[in-house]
């Protein structure tokens, strides 16, 4: 049995959200000793502090109205006819073997001959209850309670929407997020000039075209029927019942909770190695993760952060300030969404651009952010990558910038942790954080 009794750890209370936001201010309490009988003691006496419950799955209603809700989200998240030339399905960038994602540091343009600014992010458990932002801006966003969206597309906002009959369609934000990459020129509708739907002059009538090659060409009888069954009583299919739909097949096709973690949170002791449970012991203290990778999905929630990610992007670019393009609000320049760790392991490379291609590198750069700011480079069997040049800001202005945007004084001083500590949470990222149900790599032995 390891003991702990050797060891200092912060003590900190039972947190709220705006608690949580002093932690990522850096606000912890005073490092005290603690002597807990046992590591599965004490670290079970810490998920209480930190509000980690299990996390509970939405079981598959079987009646036929969401089945059938579930099959035409499924037959639309795969069909390239959404896409203006036809080329492109939303699984193209969000692959199950490629951790839900496409593995790629910045995806692609939709003719391959360029790159987006950002990377494609997984859609492990996107359509959890919390997770009311999407985009790694946060751009998308529905109010639960008041039953709004905030979106790029003024027609769909506020309480009195002009499009209205296709925002009473969707309900949540993973639904509006599904409809703009299809009116996106860069994702997936193409270059003016190339097809009808790039052609179109406003989002809505984008969205319209859409409507009418899916429900009107080859496969349309087999649409309008499931549409019919899916969404009973609704006179006619808009965009928003395909956003909808996507979302109710990503919302249960894509969730996680047996990893090792999950279990052991569950109260399988025997669910994480020990290595694995020194590592989240790191993870909820020195380390400081939980301060922004809250919650039983340790992120995926409407906390957005500005933690130093070296700015890079196809030559010439402008930095990507993130939030601080949303609304006016540059004093968030530079924070992004924090995302999930469930099935991190899978879902390579890292953060909003793909800066880092391992959890390792991820770990040093909050080990020593200004160290990784200036020392960042991309090498040239990283470029291969990209099908254009792509070009690193790193003058002194740029990165003065970027690091003075890092509210947690905790990250600008840097984390610290000893070899043996990145080991361990390591470890825990890599192995009890991984669902075998979704891990190509196969089943894992613990040691």
């Amino acid at each position: 049995m390891v003991k702990l009794s050797d060891f200092q750890y912060h003590l900190p209370m039972k947190f709220t959200h705006p608690t949580f936001l002093g932690l990522a201010l850096g606000f912890f309490c005073t490092s005290v000793s603690v002597h807990a009988s046992s590591l599965d003691n004490f670290i079970r006496n810490r998920m209480e502090l930190f509000d980690i419950t299990p996390y509970q799955t939405q079981s598959l209603e079987q009646t036929d109205e969401f089945q059938s809700k579930m099959r035409l989200g499924r037959m639309l998240f795969m069909d390239t006819n959404l896409s203006g030339n036809r080329n492109i399905s939303c699984m193209v960038c969000h692959h199950p073997m490629r951790g839900t994602s496409d593995g790629l540091p910045l995806s692609q343009t939709v003719d391959g001959k360029g790159v987006l600014k950002r990377n494609s992010p997984g859609l492990y458990n996107v359509g959890d209850k919390f997770s009311t932002f999407m985009f790694w801006d946060g751009r998308v966003h529905f109010h639960p309670t008041k039953k709004v969206f905030t979106t790029p597309e003024p027609a769909l906002n506020g309480p009195t929407p002009q499009a209205a009959e296709i925002a009473k369609a969707m309900t949540s934000a993973l639904a509006a997020q599904a409809i703009f990459p299809l009116v996106s020129h860069e994702e997936m509708s193409g270059k003016k000039g190339e097809n009808e739907i790039a052609d179109a002059k406003t989002n809505l009538e984008a969205w319209d075209l859409i409507i009418k090659r899916i429900t009107q060409e080859t496969n349309g009888a087999g649409y309008i029927n499931l549409f019919n069954r899916a969404f009973p009583g609704q006179p006619k299919m808009n965009i928003g019942h395909v956003g909808e739909a996507i979302a109710t097949f990503e919302r249960y096709q894509f969730q996680s909770n047996t990893s090792g973690f999950h279990r052991y949170v569950a109260g399988d002791n025997s669910a994480m190695t020990e290595q694995e449970k020194r590592g989240f012991v790191v993870f909820m203290d020195r380390g400081r993760c939980i301060a922004c990778h809250q919650g039983n999905l340790l992120g995926l929630n409407t906390f957005f952060a500005s933690v130093g990610v070296p700015s890079y992007g196809a030559k010439p670019f402008e930095m990507d300030i993130g939030r601080g393009e949303i609304n006016n609000e540059r004093f968030r320049a530079f924070f992004f969404k924090t995302p999930s760790l469930i099935n991190v392991a899978l879902t390579a490379p890292y953060f909003h651009n793909g800066a880092f291609s391992t959890i390792r590198e991820v770990l040093n750069h909050y080990n020593n952010i200004e160290k990784s700011l200036n020392t960042y480079t991309i090498t040239d069997e990283r470029r291969k990558l990209f099908p254009v040049e792509v070009e690193v800001r790193n003058s002194q202005k740029d990165l003065s910038e970027l690091f003075a945007s890092i509210e947690a004084g905790f990250l600008r001083n840097g984390l610290g942790l000893s070899s043996a500590e990145l080991d361990d949470l390591e470890a825990f990222l890599t192995g009890a954080l991984t669902d075998p149900k979704w891990d190509p790599r196969g089943p894992k032995s613990k040691k």
